[in-house]
């Protein structure tokens, strides 16, 4: 079952995107994550980081890398607390 984890942090959008940039090329393909967006919440100018794994075993394998640990302390450094949101795909749909 498709996973979604979701990050909830306050910051720029374009130091999100920076950060998660430099994740992307220190993983260097070894991450298990398929896809990440970041959006900003128009209602209260947080930034949510959606990340998409094939499953939540998936997922798990991905927070045992030691690039996705350290990255972890990276990004709480620079955008402080982070919420996460840990959901089981039910459904997709094209409307």
């Amino acid at each position: 079952m498709k996973f979604i984890q979701i990050m909830e942090f306050e910051g720029a959008p374009e130091d999100a995107e920076n950060a998660l940039q430099r994740y992307i090329e220190k993983a260097d393909g070894r991450s298990y994550a398929r896809k990440a967006t970041i959006c900003v919440d128009r209602d209260s100018g947080k930034l949510l980081q959606l990340i998409e794994f094939d499953s939540w075993e998936e997922a798990q394998k991905n927070n045992e890398l030691e690039i996705t640990n350290d990255d972890h302390e990276e990004t709480q450094e620079s955008f402080g607390e982070i919420t996460f949101k840990n959901l089981d795909v039910f459904g997709e749909y094209e409307v």
